[in-house]
């Protein structure tokens, strides 16, 4: 197994164990944190659809149609994404995602967008993160993405990946 891979493994295992012992310990999270600002209406979709939500829960929702629910994963307060994105992952991951290209889309707009207006929210969740990005990039042809609709969102991928791995090492 390459060097590269092991690591990745390493930060991906780190996180899942931090994210699972952290929130295990915690209560799910509440409307306050899915929806800080309440009179957001898109908080509020986000609130409607994840409130009370397990992981489990949440990743049916994603394999139900994972067009609207990652939207949610845009509007809804940094610390419930920090736990709701685990399911966005687990969806990735699984068979349930092949042809997906919609859902590699909007993730790499989702990190992206989430980078750009809370980077330092993101931090716990960085090893995680940096290897959904990894598992994007070994995979990406298992997603069908249509270059004409979408481009080549690899270079996209590859950028994010070393950004949440610049982010563990400071």
């Amino acid at each position: 197994m390459p060097h590269r891979q092991t690591a990745v493994i390493f930060y991906r295992t780190s996180a899942v164990e931090y994210l699972l012992g952290h929130y295990t310990a915690m209560s799910l999270p509440t409307a306050r944190e899915i929806n800080p600002v309440p009179e957001d209406l898109d908080g509020k979709y986000a609130e409607k659809h994840f409130l009370g939500k397990t992981l489990e829960d949440a990743e049916a929702l994603f394999r139900e149609n994972s067009l609207v629910y990652q939207e949610n994963l845009m509007f809804m307060g940094a610390s419930a994404f920090r736990y709701y994105v685990q399911a966005a992952i687990s969806y990735i991951q699984s068979e349930a995602a092949d042809d997906d290209s919609d859902i590699i889309n909007c993730f790499a707009g989702l990190l992206e967008h989430r980078l750009e207006f809370e980077a330092q929210e993101l931090v716990a969740v960085a090893p995680l993160l940096a290897s959904a990005c990894r598992y994007v990039l070994e995979h990406y042809d298992r997603f069908t993405i249509t270059p004409e609709i979408y481009g080549d969102l690899r270079p996209r991928f590859q950028a994010l990946e070393q950004t949440f791995l610049h982010q563990i090492h400071k």
